[in-house]
């Protein structure tokens, strides 16, 4: 058991599984091993041997998800119910009290990466391609999480029923989205995922989730972009698309990529108050929800500038280097440097 090992161990084994699970959804499915795990789920559940299809993206598997809800009946109740109410059930009590650390170190940073990002960021992108058929779709997000937990527990010396352990985990490892009918299965290849170094998923004029047809969604740390914006690199992005961007997330994320120098200089940005080698901008451009004040430092040996935002209602330069300095005056801050 977990409390026998020493903690270095302990500690070995939780972040190799993290390691091992962290990257499940952008490993590439081994066909025949898909292949199996859904038949085995399928016959755990007592139900037909299914024919098991694969499809690239969702995008291409479109058609034949149509035609087969109208032909056969969707199983994925059924297998809900064997993965939630019977293997999940069983194998979720057998944590004990390592659950909550487990809960903790693992399924939580998990959920957050495929629940919370991952799987947040497709959703709006399928159900533009799915609609209502997205509703049939076994999605694994969840128990990608859970199948980590299980992964450490095992090799911490958790008796855990071994076929269920077995059954659960390897569906989770092998197979990605799965459209379940009556006598065919609908698998989808699982897509490439690019995130950048602070692990958000993330693409800079490219697709940052891609599925090996093409198909695919552009996103800037972590949100999803429309193709308008997603297809061009941010260096290129322009400040006059501020002007006729509504939602308030895409403006946020536009003034990221942007940069507030280059807003300044195509918005135009009116000069106001100054104090040495300060000056206090304003842009007034409905850009964002509130008015862009903007405090614009001007290196005085490398000539080099730098913007930063500012609360709108500060109405000095000086007041808004005090904002920056954490509240102190910028003669006190030159003594105390």
């Amino acid at each position: 058991m977990a409390e026998n090992l020493p903690s270095s161990e302990t500690e070995l084994i939780i972040s190799q599984t993290q390691s091992q699970w962290r990257n499940v959804c952008s490993t590439p499915l081994v066909l025949e091993q898909a292949t199996i795990a859904i038949q085995a789920l399928y016959k755990y559940a007592e139900l037909a041997q299914p024919e098991v299809q694969f499809f690239e993206s969702p995008a291409a598997a479109r058609q034949q998800i149509e035609q087969q809800s109208m032909q056969s009946d969707c199983m994925l109740a059924e297998l809900w119910e064997v993965l939630r109410e019977d293997l999940w059930r069983s194998l979720s009590r057998s944590l004990g009290t390592l659950q909550t650390e487990l809960t903790h170190r693992i399924r939580n940073p998990l959920s957050e990466l495929w629940e919370g990002s991952f799987q947040r960021i497709m959703l709006d992108r399928l159900t533009e391609v799915l609609g209502d058929f997205l509703g049939d779709c076994l999605l694994p997000e969840w128990g990608i999480c859970w199948a980590a937990m299980f992964t450490a527990a095992h090799q911490l010396g958790v008796p855990l029923a071994q076929d269920k352990y077995n059954l659960f985990c390897n569906y989770m490892q092998q197979v990605g989205w799965m459209f379940p009918y009556e006598g065919v299965a609908i698998a989808i290849l699982r897509p490439l995922i690019r995130r950048n170094s602070a692990g958000e998923i993330h693409g800079e004029g490219i697709l940052a989730i891609e599925f090996p047809d093409g198909y695919g969604v552009y996103a800037y740390r972590g949100i999803p972009l429309p193709e308008k914006y997603g297809k061009i690199h941010p260096t290129n992005w322009r400040a006059e698309w501020l002007l006729e961007q509504r939602n308030a997330e895409l403006r946020r994320v536009l003034i990221q990529g942007i940069g507030y120098e280059r807003i300044c200089q195509e918005l135009q940005a009116k000069e106001g108050d100054n104090w040495q080698e300060y000056t206090l901008l304003q842009i007034e451009s409905e850009v964002d929800i509130e008015p862009i004040h903007l405090l614009k430092m001007t290196c005085p040996s490398t000539g080099f500038i730098h913007v930063l935002r500012v609360p709108p209602d500060i109405s000095s330069a000086r007041e808004a280097i005090c904002w920056v300095n954490w509240g102190i005056d910028p003669t006190e801050f030159a003594v105390q440097s």
